[in-house]
């Protein structure tokens, strides 16, 4: 499978993994989990009034039954932990808020927000934008790829898409796309608007920091030619412009993040780069970029 070797990392499962390795994070009396933790988090619970802990899920004491007061009792505990140093993953702190998904009595669905460095402890499921930055030349598509910079926590150094972030708190999709196109490439709000929403991808993956369910909403951008991104908040060393050709020899040689290649090899099956005459394994790899994620989803409020 050629273009599945590029992403090793992402050996993903279309379900949780087996519960006596897991515990599942449940509002009281819902069905469907927020989240699938590792059990040995109950371990450095402080909060013991506040959390109900069984020895297969987690759920809040039924006095805490909104998303404010979910939200407060969260942050309590994401703090204490991050100031006693618990976990390192809380190193990373990003002083940035993500939603979790799960309260049907709200319009947007939304159950409590959560620190963004500490959603792959709870296991939450997490959505973000990629955009793909390509121009034309002579019938021939050219894509910007960038280098992310050697600083960065994660994934040093490796390939990625031209623009991608994760969908903060009170951000719509459009509007984290424009956002990100600013702050990591230097393309303005006139160009930016004109990125075109085009598929989504979902996968199942771990960290150092715990489990990462994931979601991203795809956008390609076609940029004039002659327009250059340009890195600007420190996230991306620098960009290239190349053709596909060369995209897919960095894909086989595992120059990629993984989540990013992904979304690479999706706009290449799009733009007919890669077909089923030509790549045996075509039916696996759309199936191992659309995995079935058992966890709530966002909802537009009414």
């Amino acid at each position: 499978m050629p273009y599945l070797t590029a992403t090793p990392s992402l050996t993903l499962w279309t379900l949780p993994p087996p519960t006596k390795f897991t515990m599942q994070f449940h509002l009281p009396l819902a069905l469907t989990p927020l989240a699938i933790v590792i059990p040995h988090l109950v371990n450095y619970n402080t909060q013991e009034n506040n959390f109900l802990i069984t020895s297969d899920h987690i759920t809040f004491h039924k006095h805490i039954n909104t998303p404010q007061k979910r939200s407060e009792v969260v942050k309590q505990l994401m703090d204490t932990w991050r100031a006693n140093k618990t976990f390192d993953v809380l190193s990373g702190w990003r002083n940035e808020l993500y939603p979790v998904y799960g309260d049907d009595s709200q319009p947007d669905n939304i159950a409590f927000v959560i620190e963004r460095a500490s959603a792959a402890l709870f296991g939450i499921s997490t959505f973000g934008v990629h955009l793909n930055a390509y121009t034309r030349d002579d019938a021939q598509i050219l894509v910007w790829v960038a280098r992310r910079a050697l600083t960065k926590p994660t994934w040093p150094g490796l390939l990625d898409n031209c623009v991608a972030g994760g969908i903060s708190y009170t951000y719509s999709v459009k509007d984290t796309v424009v956002k990100e196109c600013e702050e990591e490439a230097s393309i303005p709000f006139e160009v930016a608007n004109k990125a075109r929403s085009v598929n989504v991808i979902s996968y199942f993956t771990y960290s150092s920091g715990g489990l990462q369910p994931e979601t991203e909403y795809i956008y390609d951008l076609e940029l004039p030619q002659g327009f250059k991104p340009k890195p600007r908040d420190g996230e991306v060393d620098c960009f290239y412009l190349w053709p596909l050709d060369k995209v897919k020899q960095t894909l086989l040689n595992n120059e990629w993040k993984p989540n990013c290649a992904l979304v690479m090899i999706d706009f290449m099956i799009r733009h007919s780069f890669v077909t089923p005459d030509e790549e045996s394994d075509f039916i696996d790899i759309s199936y191992r970029l659309h995995r079935r994620l058992e966890f709530p989803t966002p909802r537009k409020g009414n």
